[in-house]
């Protein structure tokens, strides 16, 4: 497992060795929670000796958007895809990186102010390595329905990546965890069924995968959507609708998925098991099919993937 505090990473728009990789104790984006972020896999296949960026296009879209937002004109005028992903291969090539990998991608005010605002500050773009093994437990999770409420999308978008919201994630996640469980499942402001704590969160019932949609006030995930693809293509009926809180205790099968956790099964909310308190077919298979297409397995679906290494 390599050591991410000794590779190079990308800041202010050059390589520089990580300890380089500094900001001011007075910086605003510090100060306030002013950024927007992504968080991108690399799986490597041994077979292949190849590392695959898992759809960085899409990842870069969603930051875009994500920056439009915060008005981050810097990272909007002076990326595109190809720079992004360019930038993105040539830090995994630089560190010879032969092992799976998690891109942590952050825009940021890069000003020395205090004020909150967005506009007339100039931004930042940050990325480094880390070696990211199983985010979430991926053989069962127990979880609870958090007492905390998903931030509304008036007040602060869900279905960008933005740095401060994670305030919310933080306080649902340490309840759960101080509650015995491994992750929270939370609610919105009407009591829907919204997500997991840093995850979007489906349901089976009676052979049917459901999930809410993207206008419930969920992060628009990359791995969501893959995962509905891939469902669809093995003949599974997905349906996007809002969630009732009490459709999870009777739900056949519950998973999570994210970029961090992938697929990942939960086996019991709150002191209910989900069907017999063990992983169902559905999301095993779904877990197998995932896993083998990030790496490169699976070649119906090699246009998610970009190589690493040519």
């Amino acid at each position: 497992m390599f050591q991410y505090n000794q590779l190079k990473v990308y800041f202010r728009d050059q390589f520089v060795d990580f300890s380089q990789a500094n900001i001011s104790i007075a910086n605003t984006g510090f100060l306030y929670g002013l950024g927007a972020f992504t968080g991108i896999r690399a799986h490597y296949n041994t077979k292949h000796k190849q590392l695959y960026l898992f759809r960085p296009h899409d990842h870069f879209q969603r930051l875009y958007q994500a920056c439009k937002l915060c008005y981050f004109d810097s990272f909007t005028t002076n990326f595109t895809a190809e720079k992004f992903i360019t930038v993105l291969l040539e830090l995994l090539g630089c560190n010879n990186i032969k092992e799976d990998a998690y891109v942590r991608v952050t825009t940021f005010v890069d000003e020395q102010s205090i004020g909150v605002q967005f506009n007339g500050y100039k931004d930042a773009l940050a990325m480094f390595l880390y070696p990211l093994g199983d985010y979430v437990a991926t053989t069962g999770m127990k979880c609870t329905v958090s007492s905390w409420r998903r931030v509304d999308d008036n007040a602060m978008p869900s279905r960008a990546k933005i740095v401060g919201a994670y305030v919310n994630t933080a306080f649902s996640k340490t309840e759960a965890l101080l509650s015995g469980f491994d992750e929270a499942i939370v609610l919105d402001q009407t009591g829907n069924v919204v997500e997991g704590s840093a995850e979007n969160i489906f349901i089976v019932r009676d052979g049917t995968i459901i999930t809410p949609p993207v206008t419930d006030n969920i992060l628009e995930g990359v791995t969501r959507r893959s995962v509905i693809t891939i469902a669809r293509d093995q003949g599974w009926q997905v349906i996007e609708r809002s969630i009732d809180r009490s459709e999870l205790y009777f739900a056949d099968e519950i998973f999570l998925t994210g970029t961090a956790c992938r697929v990942a099964p939960v086996v019991q909310v709150d002191h209910y098991p989900i069907s017999d308190g063990t992983i169902g077919p559905i999301v095993q298979q779904l877990q197998t099919l995932y896993s083998a297409i990030v790496k490169g397995d699976q070649p119906d679906y090699n246009n998610w993937l970009v190589p690493v290494y040519q």
